[in-house]
């Protein structure tokens, strides 16, 4: 496989997976937790560190003024 994402949920239990794509990983991961709390860490193609975070199986987007807070 291409990419190794490190898959961690709210508990702290991470655990390594391997695909092709980030959406193909993304599509595996919310078939199996659709909804899903944590976050996902990754090198891209260009190797630089990305993280998303992940709020009830939505990406969750901290600041820049949006409103994605938990009510």
């Amino acid at each position: 496989m291409r990419y190794k994402y490190k898959i961690t949920d709210k508990d702290g239990k991470a655990e390594e997976v391997e695909a092709m794509s980030y959406k193909k990983m993304l599509k595996n991961l919310l078939l199996k937790s659709p909804q899903f709390n944590g976050s996902i860490t990754y090198l891209n193609k260009k190797d630089r560190l990305q993280t998303k975070i992940f709020r009830e199986g939505k990406r969750f987007y901290s600041g820049g003024g949006l409103s994605n807070e938990m009510e």
